[in-house]
């Protein structure tokens, strides 16, 4: 029996037509004998009566009253000639048959169930099967399998539509870890009196000691700042400590004392996990959280507009844009991705107040090893040759008929250039296997390495002469 046959209705005939076809031919006599009421089995008349069709049931007598005296000569019920029906022995009811009529019956139910649900799950429509998805990564987000699934989807290009109950999870997971940071300055006005003056940014938990968290957060927040507080969390404010600052890429390090948080409040602050920002790709959900106009941990959520921007005059550090809301105040605080891993510094240094949906963000990628460093030694070693030089064009360079490069035009006194013995008008072309055409191709070749590292110049010498010269990066 298919599947029609179940939705259109069952057909008794069907099934006495099957019935009948497996059962054994009795007498009639002997039928009769097991169809009365105290065999369990219904009268032949109210058998009819339940298999015909509705039209014509009432052709039918009434089923007699058992319990009324016998009077005998019914012949309807075998009792021919005005007597009784012979006693029959009383036959077993064939239930090996009806056992295996009804467990038939079963398998074919449950299989039709079974055939049914499947295409059921076949047919669920993409958008539902999306939102059960969203529904389940919502709800484990905080689990390692889940964050290992996402990390999979996300590596695939697959990750799925982000919920606005994945932010709320996204600002769960990091709000513990974005601080807001007050800085005091000191000023004198024109009559030579001190004043101070207040400034407020946000700051991101990045490492800790037994003793120490540590707070990135950018250099201009703090810089010519004489006091540092930190609030921690809704108002409680502890003493912060510059660690180190690096100007170049407006990254400062402050740290305070695990001894000046409440314990309580101290077991909820953990340092942020860092996530690699050379991953993301443009159209990824950009969660920023900070503290704009002194609002604390306040979240504004959009998606990476443009990655390795370059920004007015800091041509030397590569910007992630976002369309998320970076405002005064949010600088310093913390860029997440889908898993709530840091990705960048937030900073409003450089934001166009004639422009919406421009946000700027230094990559995590950029601001570790500047970070590491700072924690480490308290400042940023960088390495340097020591000269100073102009570009060579190739307007300049078929007008003097020189290559493009970089024309020296002074080396500083002491300086590791000096000492390998590059001079003046010198024409730098190369770096090891790299070519140069710039000052930016070279000084961002160096700020890949370390001091102590070598490197060897090809460079052109009067005009005519290649050389190359070995250098030892000063610090």
């Amino acid at each position: 029996m298919d599947e029609k046959q179940f939705d259109e209705g069952y057909e008794p005939e069907a099934f006495d037509e099957v019935m009948s076809a497996e059962a054994e031919v009795k007498p009639a006599d002997s039928v009769q004998a097991e169809m009365k009421p105290e065999n369990g089995v219904a009268e032949p008349s109210v058998y009819r009566a339940q298999t015909q069709p509705a039209e014509e049931r009432d052709t039918y007598a009434e089923p007699p009253v058992y319990n009324a005296p016998y009077n005998g000569g019914n012949a309807q019920y075998g009792g021919g000639n005005g007597q009784p029906p012979k006693a029959e022995p009383k036959k077993q009811m064939p239930w090996k048959r009806i056992g295996v009529a009804i467990l038939v019956v079963v398998l074919i139910g449950a299989s039709t169930f079974s055939i049914g649900y499947y295409q059921g799950q076949i047919n669920i429509s993409e958008a539902a099967l999306n939102e059960k998805v969203n529904e389940l990564l919502a709800s484990n987000f905080n689990d390692q399998i889940n964050q290992s699934v996402v990390a999979y989807l996300n590596s695939q290009d697959t990750l799925p539509e982000t919920t606005s109950n994945d932010i709320s999870k996204i600002y769960d997971l990091v709000s513990s870890s974005v601080v807001g940071i007050t800085s005091q300055m000191t000023y004198y006005d024109f009559f030579n009196v001190a004043r101070t003056a207040d400034g407020s940014g946000s700051g991101v938990i990045i490492d800790q000691t037994d003793d120490l968290l540590y707070i990135v957060t950018n250099y201009h927040v703090v810089d010519g700042a004489t006091d540092v507080s930190v609030d921690v969390s809704d108002g409680v404010m502890v003493t912060g400590t510059l660690v180190g600052y690096d100007e170049d890429t407006d990254i400062a390090v402050l740290s305070i004392q695990k001894s000046d948080v409440p314990e309580l409040l101290l077991n909820t602050l953990n340092p942020i996990e860092v996530g690699d920002s050379d991953l993301i790709a443009v159209g990824e959900l950009a969660v920023a959280i900070g503290n704009p106009l002194g609002y604390s941990n306040t979240l504004t959520s959009g998606v990476i507009s443009a990655v390795d921007r370059t920004v007015q005059d800091d041509s030397d550090i590569k910007y992630i844009q976002t369309d998320a809301a970076i405002n005064p105040g949010n600088s310093g605080g913390a860029l997440v991705n889908s898993l709530g891993q840091l990705i960048g510094i937030n900073t409003a240094k450089i934001a166009d107040t004639e422009v919406e949906g421009m946000g700027f963000s230094i990559p995590s990628n950029t601001i570790m090893p500047i970070v590491d460093e700072l924690i480490q030694n308290g400042y940023v070693a960088r390495p340097f040759i020591g000269i100073g030089g102009v570009n060579i064009d190739e307007a300049s360079s078929e007008l003097y008929e020189i290559p493009v490069g970089v024309l020296i035009q002074y080396v500083y006194e002491g300086s590791p250039a000096e000492t390998a013995g590059l001079q003046k008008n010198d024409l730098i072309i190369g770096v090891d296997d790299v070519t140069v055409y710039n000052m930016d191709d070279l000084t961002g070749y160096i700020s890949a390495m370390k001091p102590g590292d070598q490197i060897n110049l090809k460079i052109l010498r009067d005009g005519d002469t290649k050389m190359v010269v070995s250098i030892t990066l000063g610090n």
